[in-house]
């Protein structure tokens, strides 16, 4: 039996609604049905309440090979972002020492490596970056690009 059937029976069998268990659990009735319909899967904490909820053990409904295949892929995913980030992190501290360099202009020559490196560490971290929705919003991408403007335009003259 899959995940999405036995929070489903589980539900049935505690006579619940799908507006009750998402109220105790403080998340929405969609969720709630994402996950009786397999569209989704609940956290770690999620199942701990449910399990304590249902009244049944925590193994009896994590066991589906779907269920830990997808938990596997976001730990791989989470390690993949975190080593992006540390990689990121470096460049940044790179960049900052370079920044020296460009404040004092040493000998006056103008240093365009800077830049280049900045641009290239906001892209590669990007790509990486899991909350594209936020992006969407018009506001919050107009304070990024002003913010990467102003910053681009400060190291080039």
């Amino acid at each position: 039996m899959e995940i999405s059937d036995k929070l489903k029976q589980c539900r049935i069998n505690k006579s619940l609604t799908q507006a009750q268990v998402a109220e105790t659990l403080h998340v929405s009735r969609k969720t709630i049905s994402g996950w009786e319909n397999g569209r989704s899967y609940p956290d770690v904490n999620s199942f701990v309440k449910l399990s304590d909820l249902y009244g049944v053990s925590l193994d009896l409904l994590l066991r589906d090979d779907r269920v830990l295949s997808y938990y596997k892929e976001q730990e791989k995913k989470s390690l993949q972002i975190h080593k992006v980030a540390k990689r990121a992190y470096i460049l940044n501290f790179i960049m900052w020492l370079l920044s020296y360099v460009e404040f004092f202009r040493i000998a006056g020559i103008h240093f365009l490596l800077i830049p280049a490196l900045l641009a290239m560490n906001i892209i590669i971290f990007m790509s990486y970056y899991d909350n594209w929705k936020k992006l969407q919003r018009p506001r919050y991408s107009i304070k990024i690009s002003l913010s990467f403007v102003l910053i681009f335009s400060y190291t080039l003259f």
